[in-house]
């Protein structure tokens, strides 16, 4: 089935719950306490295993191992999700990465905290696929958008939460203490998950197709992604996630610019919470407008801002333009992320739901090893701002192929023929 027709059958389904029924608020419920944990671990992690390792470079090193299993859990977990339901699937993100997160609270060597690392960081690969496709299953065309603004608001709302609770518990206990709060987060979602949400998983035809063996075993079929659709996809997530997936380039090295050029610490700190600050009022707005114009329209808006703001840092001077630049990232950030994940989400086929978007995920992750270092390594002899000039030209070119790929419809273009 194509993606246009896809779209109107699912444009036609009903009896799906609206996404502020009784119903979708154990969802949300979970994506907030999932970020709750998020926040609380963006502060303790790096502290924890500084005070285990002692160099900078073994901080990052934990970052690294953290990001790596993402990247091939991502595409396992969902062809999981697809065979055995979503939700077994999201309670295994939370036991492997709450649990790895728990552990670390107690150990004292950093070899067996960086091991720990790459089950937590493939727990959230797991989690993140099986959670994204329950979302993709509990929402339809005409109001995904909104769907995943409201799940990204739920979260940065806990992320913004996490740090402060972590601050609390540390000074009460310790950093360790911290941890082992994060794990208990996860037995919340898991609570939540099992008794509160219903298994949305489409339930596979039990009849094969002429022709073709039943499966028993576990397969993971690269032909939905040999399409053009997919790879204008991937194109736009490789170019979106050098600067956003994860902590991400802009966040990485913004600071040390804004350094660079005289702000303190301080005024970097209130620059970078008006980008969140702006990233939590426009959501929901940019998540309409989704589902209204379409997403093509607005991811290209997206990324046309979000280069904009990297051409912004060759005049960084003061706290001004400073903080114009860190509101313009802000609202690129929120438009093309907001608007990549809804897309996705659309071109994800029903059966196949979990692999695609796992898979997906794998290029979100890719970009967010490859940015910072892309960054870093043009930095080293042309500057900072240079390196963003050239990710800037990174995203522009990934607008135009967006631009020019007739394979790629708008919303408004899936309800009629399917581009050619």
């Amino acid at each position: 089935m194509g993606y246009a027709e896809r779209m109107n059958e699912e444009r036609e389904t009903e009896g799906q719950p609206g996404l502020l029924s009784r119903e979708a608020l154990p969802v949300f419920s979970a994506f907030f306490l999932w970020g709750f944990g998020t926040g609380a671990l963006w502060m303790a992690r790096p502290l924890l295993a500084f005070d285990l390792g002692g160099t900078f470079f073994l901080v990052g090193l934990v970052s690294a191992f953290s990001a790596a299993p993402r990247i091939v859990g991502g595409p396992l977990a969902g062809a999981l999700a697809d065979r055995l339901g979503r939700r077994p699937i999201v309670v295994a993100g939370c036991v492997l990465h709450g649990g790895a997160a728990a552990m670390q609270g107690f150990t004292d060597s950093y070899t067996v905290f960086l091991m720990l690392e790459l089950i937590s960081g493939f727990g959230v690969a797991v989690w993140v696929t099986g959670s994204a496709a329950l979302l993709a299953d509990f929402t339809r065309v005409t109001n995904r958008g909104r769907g995943v603004a409201l799940r990204n608001t739920s979260m940065r709302l806990g992320i913004l939460a996490g740090p402060a609770a972590a601050g609390v518990i540390a000074t009460a206990f310790d950093i360790g203490a911290v941890m082992v709060f994060i794990g208990v987060t996860k037995i919340f979602i898991i609570v939540i998950t099992w008794l509160l949400i219903r298994e949305t998983r489409h339930a596979p035809s039990p009849v094969p197709e002429p022709g073709e063996r039943p499966r028993r075993r576990l397969r993971l079929d690269v032909s939905i992604f040999r399409t053009r659709n997919f790879l204008t996809l991937s194109v736009v997530t490789l170019a979106i996630g050098l600067v956003t997936a994860g902590p991400g380039a802009f966040r990485t090295y913004f600071p040390v610019q804004a350094e660079e050029v005289g702000l303190s610490v301080v005024e970097i700190g209130t620059a970078i919470g008006l980008s969140g600050l702006i990233a939590m009022l426009i959501s929901m707005p940019v998540g309409a407008v989704v589902d209204w114009w379409g997403r093509k329209p607005v991811l290209l808006l997206g990324l046309v801002t979000m280069a904009g703001s990297m051409f912004l840092l060759f005049g960084m001077e003061g706290l001004l333009i400073a903080l114009i630049v860190a509101g313009v990232f802000g609202i690129g950030e929120v438009v093309g992320m907001n608007t990549l994940q809804t897309y996705a989400m659309d071109l994800a086929p029903e059966e196949k739901r979990g692999y695609f978007l796992g898979t997906w995920q794998g290029t979100v992750n890719v970009g967010q090893l490859g940015g910072p270092l892309l960054v870093g390594a043009i930095a080293a002899p042309l500057g900072i701002p240079a390196a963003f000039g050239i990710i800037g030209v990174v995203l522009l070119c990934a607008a135009a192929f967006l631009v020019v790929s007739r394979t790629t419809p708008s919303l408004s273009q899936a309800e009629g023929t399917p581009a050619s």
